[in-house]
């Protein structure tokens, strides 16, 4: 993806903890002889009880475990319904988080009928930034995070073509990858907004349906660079080399610095994209300009040490 992306960072709130209770000192044995005893006869059968509620205190951390993805998510999507604005925002914020470290929660029935539920809501849907995103924005992004095809229609539906959620909603059906979805999403490669028209390049490369080949050819000529140039990135994931030119001049030297905006930083991470989009093509005239890169000591380490392993 060579679009530049802008991350919204929410601080996690300190979790307070409380003290736990003192604990009282145990009463020392009053002689030598009883203590012996203990140890003569009951050292085997208290380490033994011992491993016993080691493992236990294991087999409930792991049940803990296990089920405390499930209860921070539903805690979530109730927050998200009824709490406070700033609770609401953060909740959904976190909610993409907790399900990538939880793939299974994600195709739950109870889950995904929740999480239907609270992307109809009006309450949700009228709270927003002042650049008219809405909670729902947030949501989108969590149901493409879970990978499951049960939120791509939803998704589908809820396109609007001016939008400010569009963008989110249509990174979402990207992230799901459902074949199903790409076809929608193809006007979209045409709309007036810079920012829709990039997303759905960027959809499509990551749905990789067959029948977006034209559409994503034809954004190979859209006026902003970040189009193009993601357009040559979509269809070499596809295997198609429709915008090898693109790549060549990606990988020119000189050729980005003629896009004064771009700094050095994105200038390389356009570069370590493109080496790694040509070189899943085997085409000669890539790789040679890929070999011509590993050639140059002047290069960031970063995209040195890419042309490096890339170049055949």
């Amino acid at each position: 993806m060579l679009a530049k992306e802008t991350a919204i960072t929410l601080d996690r709130p300190d979790l307070e903890t409380s003290p736990g209770d003192s604990v009282e000192d145990q009463p020392t044995l009053p002689t030598e002889t009883v203590t012996l005893n203990i140890h003569s006869f009951f050292l085997l059968p208290f380490l033994i009880l011992v491993g016993i509620g080691i493992l236990f205190g294991i087999y409930i951390l792991g049940v803990n475990l296990l089920t405390q993805e499930s209860r921070d998510t539903y805690d979530l999507l109730e927050t998200i319904k009824t709490g406070r604005n700033h609770d609401r925002w953060r909740s959904a914020f976190e909610l993409s988080s907790v399900l990538a470290r939880d793939s299974k929660i994600g195709f739950d029935k109870r889950f995904v009928a929740k999480m239907t539920n609270l992307f109809q809501d009006p309450d949700v849907i009228q709270i927003t930034t002042q650049n008219g995103v809405s909670l729902k924005a947030y949501l989108a992004q969590a149901m493409g995070s879970t990978k499951n095809p049960a939120f791509t229609q939803l998704l589908l539906e809820a396109i609007d073509d001016i939008h400010p959620d569009t963008v989110f909603i249509i990174s979402a059906l990207g992230a799901l990858g459902d074949k199903r979805s790409a076809r929608r999403i193809h006007p979209l490669t045409l709309n007036p907004s810079s920012a829709i028209r990039l997303t759905a390049v960027i959809a499509l490369g990551e749905i990789g349906n067959p029948t977006s080949f034209p559409v994503l050819e034809k954004a190979l000529d859209d006026e902003e660079p970040n189009v193009r140039w993601d357009a040559a990135v979509a269809l070499s994931k596809m295997g198609s080399k429709a915008g090898k030119a693109v790549l060549l001049d990606l990988l020119r030297p000189g050729y980005l610095e003629e896009f004064k905006s771009i700094d050095i930083n994105e200038r390389n991470r356009i570069l370590v994209v493109a080496m790694h989009s040509a070189a899943k093509l085997d085409d000669p005239e890539l790789d040679q300009a890929i070999g011509l890169l590993a050639e140059n000591k002047d290069l960031n380490m970063d995209v040195l040490k890419t042309a490096l392993e890339v170049k055949r």
